[in-house]
């Protein structure tokens, strides 16, 4: 103890890992409780020149809290939640729970973000651009800061407001900092990979989804979205993946042409493994097992959420839209309805509880293999290659023979492919077809990382995605904030 300052301290087993399972390696951690603790700490690592990874919850699951040497910044104790004076918004420190978030924001009012993860920190939201279920609707975490507090690696802190502190084309100033930011290629669909530039932007929406790498979040001001008057929604089972795919290119397009009472918010589909590996839940709590009819094997589902002016106009949207199923007329037991809070619930525990089953079995596993890992993709492609995707994932997964479920925001074209690897030889040939599907994915205009963001564990794919001109493009950046790299080392780029 004697060779470390009184900010910091040692490190437990805990504090070197997140929900990836990944473990790294740190001289200390530092757990600051005002702005002063956190510009002392920043300091110190400056003046010993040792790297500082930034932690919040630790809920991410790329790798990006997991320290890579040096030291521990971690902001889970800076959580206050305050609510704005006009009441329409909350201001936030990095550290403050989703939960809590929900907890504080006034009635008729909420935050859309939505992963699933309640215990994340709106920091580690902020750092990945986080989304969610909703996000088809709302948009990810960036569209709901409207004012953000860095702190830079030269010491320097920016207050940023949205609409106030604007780049002039590319041209950008921050503090003493100022220069051009390079164009970087970006594409169009949901997209969490790498830092985001657009000419004249809000210059804050340059920290928010830049992993840590470029300046320390200490404060946010969230925007809150008032309450819908309706929530229905319904759950189809459909006989295939294809059948499925067909019915959200004919959904989204009634929805873009009908009036705006009633709006689509969210689309979710699990395919038929993880209706199975559902079904073999049987030890799960009575809360927390999941409503099931009686399909034939082979059958896929989608969850469709509507959000309405009114409940008459939520009724006619649903209604409509379960008229326009293939199999509705035939088989009225192929479609489930709720517009309760209680029904809502029942019916969004697919949600939660295929993650949570994945990973319960995955650490089953890992007593026989104890460096087995669940292989999760988290990438989106344009609509036009919903159902090539879809194809591609069934087709390579069949032929391989690795257990897996196929879920996610089916609206945003994002799914995630869960491989569950019983041996470290299985673990191996699922590696090689992440890397084949992402080669896919890019090749189609896709992201490969439409929520989660990159982190230590998805550099390559990154690197792949951009080119290497891209990568250079962002390294410039980087050396334009923290000359020093000695923010988040080894999240985006190689050390």
């Amino acid at each position: 103890m004697s060779t470390m300052s009184q900010a910091f301290q040692i490190a437990s087993e805990d504090d070197l890992r997140d929900e990836s399972r990944k473990t790294g390696t740190a001289v200390g951690i530092a757990f600051p409780t005002s702005k002063q603790d956190i510009e002392g700490a920043l300091a110190e690592a400056r003046r010993r020149r040792m790297p500082l990874t930034l932690q919040g919850a630790r809920t991410g699951i790329t790798g990006g809290a997991v320290p890579d040497g040096g030291l521990i910044l971690n902001l889970s104790r800076m959580a206050a939640v305050e609510r704005e004076e006009n009441g329409a918004g909350l201001r936030v420190e990095p550290g403050a729970r989703l939960f809590s978030i929900r907890e504080h924001s006034p009635s008729g009012l909420f935050f859309p973000p939505d992963p699933t993860e309640p215990t994340a920190s709106i920091g580690g939201m902020m750092a990945c651009n986080a989304s969610g279920a909703g996000t088809y609707l709302y948009g990810p975490t960036r569209r709901h800061v409207k004012a953000l507090r860095v702190l830079l690696a030269n010491g320097e802190h920016l207050d940023l407001q949205r609409g106030r502190d604007k780049a002039k084309g590319l041209e950008f100033r921050l503090g003493s900092l100022h220069g051009v930011l390079p164009p970087l290629p970006r594409s169009a669909v949901k997209n969490a990979a790498g830092y985001y530039v657009e000419p004249d932007m809000d210059l804050l929406d340059l920290f928010i989804g830049a992993e840590g790498t470029l300046g320390i979040l200490t404060q946010a001001s969230l925007c809150l979205t008032p309450m819908p008057e309706a929530i229905w929604a319904f759950m189809a089972f459909f006989p295939s993946s294809p059948a499925t795919a067909a019915y959200v290119h004919a959904l989204r397009q009634a929805f873009r042409m009908s009036k705006p009472n009633a709006r689509l918010a969210a689309m979710e589909y699990f395919d038929a493994h993880s209706l199975d590996f559902l079904r073999r839940q049987t030890n799960a709590p009575a809360s927390r097992q999941v409503p099931l009819p009686d399909m034939p094997p082979g059958s896929s589902c989608l969850y469709v959420e509507v959000h309405a002016d009114s409940d008459s106009a939520a009724e006619e949207a649903v209604l409509s839209a379960v008229g326009m199923l293939p199999t509705f007329r035939s088989n009225p037991d192929a479609v489930l309805l709720a517009n309760t809070p209680t029904e809502l619930e029942r019916l969004k525990l697919f949600r939660h509880a295929l993650p949570e089953g994945v990973n319960a079995a995955i650490d089953q596993r890992r007593k026989q293999y104890p460096g087995l890992t669940k292989l999760g993709t988290d990438m989106a492609v344009p609509d036009e290659h919903l159902t090539d995707i879809l194809a591609l994932y069934e087709a390579d997964l069949a032929k391989a023979g690795l257990e897996s479920v196929v879920f996610g925001h089916i609206g945003n074209n994002h799914l995630h492919v869960n491989i569950l690897p019983r041996t470290p030889v299985e673990y191996e040939a699922g590696q090689a077809l992440y890397q084949n599907w992402a080669d896919q994915v890019i090749a189609w205009g896709g992201s490969i990382s439409a929520e989660h963001g990159i982190g230590k564990l998805k550099r390559g794919l990154l690197a792949r995605m951009m080119g290497a001109e891209g990568m250079q493009q962002m390294r410039q950046i980087k050396q334009m904030l923290d000359p020093d790299f000695l923010l988040n080392p080894g999240n985006l780029f190689l050390p």
